[in-house]
């Protein structure tokens, strides 16, 4: 079973010397990223409510397999999809 959140949950993240995700904090758990299988950007709305983010697809060291997003508009980090 995926788990989704439209609108994202908020979590924090810290970037490696090449600005990619290195550690994830969600649920006040730290989860290290070992590997990203994909990255793409979103860009559209322009015409109305814009919306801008990078996502990320990502294995941590304790197993998960996440989609996280980055909010270019608001800088904040988002946690949008749990693979099971």
């Amino acid at each position: 079973m995926t788990h989704f959140w439209a609108n994202g949950s908020p979590i924090q993240v810290w970037l490696d010397a090449r600005q990619q995700p290195a550690q994830v904090q969600w649920e006040r758990r730290m989860h290290a990223v070992i590997r990203i299988d994909n990255q793409w950007r979103i860009d559209r709305g322009w015409w109305r409510l814009r919306i801008q983010r990078d996502y990320f697809k990502v294995h941590t060291r304790d197993g998960m397999l996440i989609v996280i997003y980055h909010d270019l508009l608001t800088d904040q980090w988002y946690l949008q999809r749990l693979y099971d």
